[in-house]
């Protein structure tokens, strides 16, 4: 092997064993473990393609171009569609950065740029904008390589700072055709950047093509388990898919483990968990607001610092200012509202 180069999970090898010999190296890869799968595919006049790279075995060297599978549609971005002629322009500009980057050879590149001047104006760019942008990259890219070569790096981030100095704050809202780039403009003079974002569409109002997922499939949450037996709770919070976390409840309450609430509260009282009945209080893909979320709707119902009878939970969760203790009337409206019948709200 000369060479092994790897990009997640697609690997380039270079190999001078012969046939047989990469074959036995293929079997002994997926051999190594039952969820490894290796997949093969070998150079055909020469010419193999590894990600979006098509890369060409010279005697001397190796020449790379751009590379489209067969079942590539050429579609990109209508022009008419609505969103921002900015984003448009990035799709543009950043095909032909990709070309001058992946050709070696400048007809390759002359070829890849023609053909991203007919897919443009298929798509509904107006023909001299794209002729423009695609004759302006060349200055674009040489500078570019000026920089590179000379190493002023220093250089070019400063001029970068003076063109762009920064946003303090951005604002993100859906983009209306006409509206938004004059609101951009105003923004832009107190350096507050906006940001588009998609709002709400035929598609993703009408059409639901994910199959729907069960109840209790979340992760991120603060949830809810009550006792079959009596109105006490346990409040938790987990990363984890919940019927993960789930089990691993049922797992300690079933070997008795003394640092789960819930294993602790089966073992003195002989009652009975209710696992079917999870309430989801909140979400958070944070990990910190979401310890905060569970520790305020601990201390809401159990505002003392010894715990009570009211929740299983052994202890209060992350440590909170007393300050949220303002809050606790609001919060337990909340957590009464989505656990109707388990708590009074007074």
């Amino acid at each position: 092997m000369k060479t092994w180069k790897r990009y997640r999970d697609d690997v380039y090898i270079l190999w001078n064993g012969g046939s047989e010999s990469l074959d036995c190296f293929f079997w002994q890869l997926n051999y190594k473990h039952p969820r490894i799968e290796f997949t093969i595919e070998r150079e055909v006049a020469g010419v193999l393609p590894f990600l979006d790279l098509s890369i060409k075995k010279l005697p001397n060297k190796l020449v790379t171009k751009v590379y489209r599978k067969e079942t590539h549609t050429q579609r990109y971005a209508h022009w008419r569609s609505n969103i921002s002629k900015n984003c448009k322009l990035g799709v543009l500009k950043g095909l032909i950065h990709r070309a001058h980057q992946l050709c070696d050879l400048k007809e390759d590149l002359l070829n890849e740029l023609q053909l991203l001047n007919d897919v443009f104006v298929s798509n509904g760019y107006p023909r001299k904008l794209v002729e423009r942008t695609i004759n302006n990259s060349w200055k674009v890219e040489l500078k570019k390589e000026i920089y590179a070569s000379l190493h002023e790096e220093d250089i070019l981030h400063q001029n970068e700072e003076e063109e762009n100095p920064g946003y303090f704050e951005t604002l993100q809202a859906p983009y209306i055709a006409g509206f938004s780039e004059r609101l951009a403009k105003d923004l832009n003079c107190i350096n507050v950047g906006i940001t588009f974002r998609k709002g709400h569409t035929l598609s993703n109002s009408f059409c639901r093509l994910k199959p729907p997922c069960s109840h209790d499939m979340q992760k991120n949450v603060i949830y809810c388990l009550g006792c079959k037996s009596c109105p006490q709770v346990y409040l938790g919070e987990t990363q984890q898919w919940f019927p993960s976390r789930r089990y691993q409840h049922n797992y300690a309450v079933k070997t008795k483990t003394s640092t789960n609430g819930l294993a602790q509260h089966v073992m003195k009282t002989e009652h009975t968990i209710d696992w079917d009945s999870t309430i989801f209080l909140d979400s958070d893909s944070h990990w910190r607001r979401r310890k905060i979320k569970e520790a305020l709707f601990i201390d809401s119902l159990n505002p003392q610092k010894q715990m009570s009878n009211i929740v299983i939970n052994l202890e209060k969760g992350l440590e909170i200012s007393d300050c949220w203790k303002e809050f606790n009337p609001d919060i337990r409206k909340i957590f009464c509202k989505k656990v109707p019948g388990k708590i009074s709200k007074n």
